[in-house]
């Protein structure tokens, strides 16, 4: 039998006494079995997350051709303005909290999804971190390096499993191209393309992207355009020597307005060889939603259920010092290439959003 969202969010937080205590860690009986595990909601603005109108539909189903496609349910929401918050619980059926760290130890996984609050990302992260409550942090993680490592040394310490990551690092395409590059390595070179608008909120699904199909060993990054802000523009990332008889090898990343891909890629090898792979703009909103913002999803459940990260600390610090280099490159070098590890530690990207926890947090 389908439970209306309303309906198990109301079973759920059922109670004061309930409400008071510690949640116990989720456990499923049996994979079949129907419990939802509870999921927090930390920041909600339709303008600025994901949760809103892509992620919230497929957890909290509100309307058909939808019914339940995962095993979790959003009980709880937070956002800095209360209005948004408030129409987030009516849209979704759960319930607003007063402050940014009230779901520590009351839900099973936290989703942090509001990149214009990427600038604040720790200080609102760190009450989960503490609390042993997974989260999910969404792109582009920390604007500076320095304050990336404190939310990674932060899930070191506590043991508390976080994710960072999009749409393209899980979709099926990923996983073809990683078994075209062992059979094709030493690579000679790499052509993409990714859809973007400005580089700090969508550019990255392009650095994302190349470090989910190539993987590491990026020595140096430029970007090139006249506005950071909008399309179009190229990046160029320097990669080391991958395998014994490899050599330095570049790849080119166009990163331009939405075209009939949302990214693509191809790889060159010797002898002439290639491949190329297009990541196709499903066409209608179920294909999109199902084939493209589905498996981040599922991602993150099997994270928050098994404590498990999808990537390492390490994985996440590296794509978001490549990710800060190429920012490095266009706003300080005027698009001249920028080495990784040079990248200086305090150095903070001029990202959008560097006010919003005025006032809450200062």
């Amino acid at each position: 039998m389908l439970i209306g969202s309303g309906a198990l969010a109301a079973g759920a937080l059922a109670g004061d006494a309930a409400e008071a205590a510690p949640r116990k860690k989720f456990s499923r009986r049996s994979p079949s079995s129907t419990e939802l595990m509870e999921i927090g909601i930390l920041t909600a603005s339709p303008s600025s997350t994901h949760i809103e109108s892509i992620w919230g539909p497929l957890i909290n189903p509100t309307e058909p051709p939808w019914t339940r496609l995962t095993g979790m349910v959003m009980t709880r929401v937070w956002d800095k303005d209360p209005q948004v918050a408030a129409a987030f619980a009516k849209k979704y059926g759960c319930r607003t909290v007063r402050n940014y760290d009230d779901m520590a130890e009351k839900v099973d996984g936290v989703i942090l999804s509001d990149f214009t609050s990427a600038h604040y990302f720790y200080e609102l992260a760190r009450p989960y971190l503490e609390a042993g409550t997974p989260i999910f942090i969404n792109r582009p993680f920390a604007y500076s390096m320095r304050r990336a490592r404190m939310i990674a040394d932060l899930s070191r310490k506590t043991g508390t499993p976080i994710m960072c990551g999009d749409t393209h690092e899980y979709v099926k395409e990923v996983n073809i191209i990683r078994e075209k590059v062992k059979e094709m390595e030493p690579l000679m070179g790499v052509h993409a393309t990714n859809s973007m608008s400005d580089y700090a909120s969508h550019g990255i699904h392009g650095i994302y992207w190349l470090y989910a199909c190539l993987g590491g060993g990026v020595r140096a990054v430029s970007y090139l355009t006249p506005d950071w802000l909008q399309p179009n523009g190229l990046c160029v990332l320097e990669y080391a020597p991958r395998v014994p008889e490899g050599a330095v090898f570049y790849a080119s990343l166009q990163q331009i307005v939405p075209t009939s891909t949302n990214a693509s890629i191809t790889l060159y090898t010797k002898q002439s060889r290639s491949f190329r792979l297009d990541f196709i703009w499903e066409k209608g909103r179920w294909d999109r939603m199902v084939f493209m913002f589905l498996p981040p999803v599922l991602a993150m459940q099997k994270m928050f259920e098994s404590g498990v990260m999808p990537e390492s600390h390490d994985s996440i610090l590296e794509k978001t010092k490549v990710f800060l280099t190429g920012f490095y490159s266009v706003a300080e070098r005027g698009g001249a290439p920028a080495k990784v590890d040079e990248l200086p530690e305090d150095w903070t990207a001029p990202g959008p959003g560097a006010d919003w926890g005025k006032g809450l947090f200062d």
